[in-house]
């Protein structure tokens, strides 16, 4: 056979077969443009694909077969690895993806290029007639046709959110603050990104609860991580590339705060971040140490919210919540307390950022990179104690309605920094249906130890 012009059956598939994977590739090229790298090594398979095809049906011999092979089989291998593990030394190829009928055909045909190529080895005196040549390119134009006509609607699993900017900004003691205090004490947010209203939590609570009841409170009520049930969220399926590479090196990781802090592997966390986030997680430890009761807490002002009752009783000091200072060890603006019986034991900080901050805001998502997930809730149900304290009093219904208690819309971006060991990380939100909502699906989340962590 070698050197022969002569085609056989396996030949003539082979080629055709690896000249439509190659055109399913070309046409991705532009789908992945906004990653390079991986633009490139599509292009790169669609010249191999097509120029071998071309080659191999004018003039196939051994030497054909096996580069055929390499090409053919390396490109169905690569989109294994693609689907189940991430390639995570190319850009736009690190995180797994499902299969999509576009580039599940496009393998199919890379493996059908593979078994000609054999078949021609095992069989080279099968000649093809002109009747199978015939059948064979109507069959592998209409895969190749298919393939094409479906990535027209082909999603990427990889979807990055896009952050918004903000009058944020990060000190040199790596508190986030805000331009001033004064600034953001009168001010009302109304116009955001997607006609969301998020206005200030003191108006909408005091708005609120005016129209349940008669009196409004003396202080605003924060969100908090407390018995929640999942909702939709304002970004769904969608994550900061920092999150994509964070969770496909293994993020989030369990927490033992006896061990030396360790980020090393963990991708999407620039050096710098790194650096923040271990100097945030040991000065939350340093500095949270004076609340290790209650007692000592309620004197300096936390109240609790009443949500002992789902396993973690938080307690918030109302007037930090607008200090426009934010991750700061030193105030911080809810202390969450293990709740056991009547005992409760300090486990973590919870850090809440401005009022009318958004979950999409660049300064927060930058703090630390993809090792950190900030959430809202946005159905609680409140009401105030006899001390006009805030309380939640119960979660919304499947309708979105408070069955007591007036619901608070809007609620601040908060984050978990833990002083316990926690199995999801120095980050973790709450576990349980206590997580609160994010910017991504519940699947996506670095800050919950889902399935593929």
């Amino acid at each position: 056979m070698s050197g022969g012009t002569s085609k056989n059956n396996g030949q003539h598939w082979a080629g055709l077969a690896s000249i439509g994977a190659g055109i399913i590739h070309g046409a991705a090229i532009g789908l992945h443009a906004d990653h390079a790298a991986s633009s490139r090594v599509f292009l790169v398979l669609t010249l191999l694909q097509v120029g071998w095809g071309i080659a191999a049906l004018s003039n196939f011999n051994k030497n054909t077969a096996w580069l055929g092979l390499i090409i053919n089989g390396g490109a169905v291998v690569g989109w294994v690895i693609t689907r189940t593990i991430g390639i995570s030394f190319i850009s736009g190829l690190e995180i797994p993806e499902n299969p999509q009928p576009a580039d599940s055909l496009c393998a199919l045909l890379g493996g059908m290029a593979v078994v000609g190529i054999v078949w021609a080895l095992w069989r080279p005196e099968n000649h093809a007639s002109d009747v199978s040549i015939v059948n064979a390119s109507y069959i592998l134009t209409a895969i190749t046709l298919v393939g094409l006509w479906t990535l027209t609607g082909h999603v990427h699993a990889h979807g990055v959110l896009e952050l918004t900017d903000s009058a944020l900004s990060i000190n040199a003691d790596g508190v986030i603050v805000g331009p001033s205090a004064s600034q953001s004490a009168t001010t009302t947010v109304t116009t955001v990104a997607q006609g969301l209203d998020v206005r200030s939590q003191d108006e909408l609570v005091a708005e609120d609860l005016a129209s349940a009841a008669t009196t409004v409170p003396k202080k605003k009520t924060t969100t908090t991580t407390t018995t929640l049930s999942p909702t939709t969220t304002a970004h769904p399926h969608t994550v900061t590339r920092d999150q994509q590479l964070a969770a496909a090196s293994g993020w989030p990781k369990a927490f033992d705060p006896s061990a030396p802090i360790d980020f090393s592997g963990i991708g999407g966390v620039t050096a710098e971040q790194a650096a923040r986030a271990t100097t945030l997680i040991q000065a939350n430890a340093r500095d949270l140490a004076k609340y290790a009761n209650t007692a000592a807490a309620y004197a300096d002002g936390y109240r609790s919210i009443g949500d002992g009752s789902s396993g973690y009783e938080h307690y918030i000091k109302q007037s930090l919540i607008s200090d426009n200072r934010m991750l700061d060890t030193t105030a911080p603006e809810s202390l969450v307390y293990k709740a056991s019986g009547t005992t409760r034991t300090l486990v973590s900080a919870m850090y809440i950022a401005n009022p009318g901050t958004l979950l999409t805001d660049a300064t927060l998502n930058n703090y630390a990179g993809g090792l950190m997930q900030w959430h809202v809730h946005d159905n609680l149900c409140w009401s105030l104690d006899s001390q006009g304290n805030p309380k939640v009093v119960a979660v919304t219904n499947a309708a979105g309605i408070c069955p007591f208690g007036v619901r608070q819309t809007g609620g601040a971006p908060m984050v978990h920094v833990w002083l316990a060991p926690h199995p999801c990380g120095p980050f973790a939100a709450v576990e349980g249906v206590a997580a609160g909502v994010a910017d991504v699906s519940d699947s996506e989340r670095v800050d919950l130890c889902n399935r593929q962590h």
